[in-house]
């Protein structure tokens, strides 16, 4: 019986953290700096900004242009660690359609 309760509350929890699992890393960036041109999915292309679910760059160019800016893109490379723009760039990469 104990072993059953166990296996029962075990099963649950597993259920219960997978579906509420945390956010991407670079989701929280991404909305606090990049929404207000490129749009919350992407796709907004306010003052030129490219259309990210349509991108087509690869990680280490989505990375130089998070890192040096593009034209009215600001560069990132004194707002964020090298860490978070790897987690903007992984977003970033979410948003593209499949």
């Amino acid at each position: 019986m104990k072993t059953l309760i166990t296996i029962t509350l075990v099963g649950g929890l597993l259920i219960f953290s997978s579906a509420f699992r945390a956010p991407l890393p670079g989701k929280a960036l991404f909305t606090e700096n990049c929404i207000r041109c490129h749009g919350e999915d992407g796709t907004r292309g306010f003052l030129g900004a490219k259309n990210l679910r349509k991108s087509t760059l690869t990680d280490s160019a989505i990375i130089l242009k998070i890192t040096n800016g593009r034209r009215i893109m600001p560069s990132f490379k004194k707002k964020f660690t090298p860490e978070e723009i790897r987690e903007v760039m992984a977003y970033v990469k979410t948003l593209r359609q499949t």
